[in-house]
């Protein structure tokens, strides 16, 4: 995560929390909701949704409710194209579906963590493609895999020092060992960055095992060592 600049635009800030109101929503949000999800006055949640209806990233229905416009799906296609993320991944997290019932790739946005993949259950792999799935980072393997990405002045300036202290020791634990670890009441949850810095990260659950857990977490540093060569490769 990057510093907010002295010199920010305020209005590009707000016509981005917007975007990302909406696109997050599953269903059309009158202005006057979004203006009191997000702390704006209706009349500046006004401009904003009327200049992106114009280039075609809001829809306004009949009922007057917003959601997202075509020049939104163009953008998530065309910005999925260029990375090339799930595509480099995708393989590999077929190879980890054979082996885990559930398989996640995930990146972070402030101090949420987004599945890009995420296959839980029996499931066909391509099925897991574009979850939606949400969550705070805190509570997730890959968002402590990514959160300790960051510096520890990135992490006070997303976190309360109260929220920071208590995230303080789990992060040394990442940074040590090189993996995100989440125990819950019946599998553990695993994950590692990929990058470096980490861009994104790759998980899987698996039974409450040692043995299980030290291949999970071999077979993940292979997976991300495979799809960091592919990146390279093709830069």
């Amino acid at each position: 995560m990057n510093k907010l600049p002295t010199q920010q635009i305020d209005g590009l800030i707000d016509g981005i929390a917007v975007l990302q109101e909406l696109a997050a929503s599953k269903t059309p949000i009158p202005g006057v909701e979004l203006a009191a999800r997000l702390n704006l006055t209706p009349t500046r949640i006004s401009r904003i949704l009327k200049t992106f209806a114009y280039l075609g990233f809001t829809h306004c229905n009949s009922s007057r409710k917003y959601t997202i416009g075509p020049a939104m799906h163009v953008m998530a296609a065309q910005s999925m194209a260029a990375s090339g993320l799930l595509r480099r991944a995708f393989e590999y997290l077929e190879l980890l579906s054979d082996d885990y019932v559930t398989v996640a790739l995930a990146v972070l946005w402030k101090r949420k963590v987004y599945y890009l993949f995420h296959k839980a259950g029996n499931v066909k792999p391509f099925e897991g493609i574009g979850s939606n799935l949400l969550y705070n980072a805190e509570i997730s393997s890959p968002g402590m895999a990514l959160l300790a990405e960051y510096s520890d002045e990135m992490l006070r300036e997303i976190f309360s020092e109260s929220e920071y202290s208590e995230l303080r020791s789990r992060i040394k634990d990442v940074r040590r060992e090189g993996f995100a670890l989440i125990e819950r009441e019946e599998h553990y949850s695993v994950a590692i960055a990929i990058g470096s810095p980490g861009y994104a990260a790759l998980a899987v659950t698996v039974p409450k095992s040692t043995e299980m857990l030290e291949k999970a977490v071999a077979q993940l540093r292979y997976c991300v060592c495979q799809i960091e060569e592919k990146q390279f490769h093709s830069d």
